[in-house]
């Protein structure tokens, strides 16, 4: 997963490349208003380290939820549940383009995502 900080206007963006754009857009609209949920999804990944982890741990947003277990992250926008029935109404060959909805990483990437932004601000 490719990912880019940049400051504007005082605040910190983060730019993932193609597929990991959903990981983006949970740090964009999640952390920059609560950056406790560095920490926080730090802490859960230790414990998805662990040999033995077999839970899934969800950290739920106002826009973006986390979902972490043992072998990835995957990171989910809340309206895409809410998606699954509209797809009905679309025409036949059309499908709801999701790719900034939802995205898959493992444990290392998201936590390089994760420490690098915090490096980036130290």
């Amino acid at each position: 997963m490719d990912f880019q900080f940049t400051r504007y206007l005082g605040s910190v963006e983060a730019k993932c490349s193609m597929g990991h754009e959903a990981v983006a857009n949970w740090f964009n609209s999640e952390v920059r208003s609560d950056s406790q949920k560095i920490y926080t999804a730090l802490s859960v990944l230790a414990q998805a380290k662990k040999q033995s982890y077999e839970q899934e741990i969800r950290l739920i947003g106002a826009e973006y939820s986390l979902f972490i277990n043992a072998d990835e992250v995957m990171v989910k926008a809340n309206n895409l549940d809410m998606t699954d029935s509209s797809e009905q109404d679309l025409e036949k060959d059309f499908h709801y383009y999701d790719e900034e909805s939802i995205a898959f990483c493992g444990l290392e990437d998201f936590e390089n995502f994760l420490t690098s932004y915090l490096n980036f601000i130290a």
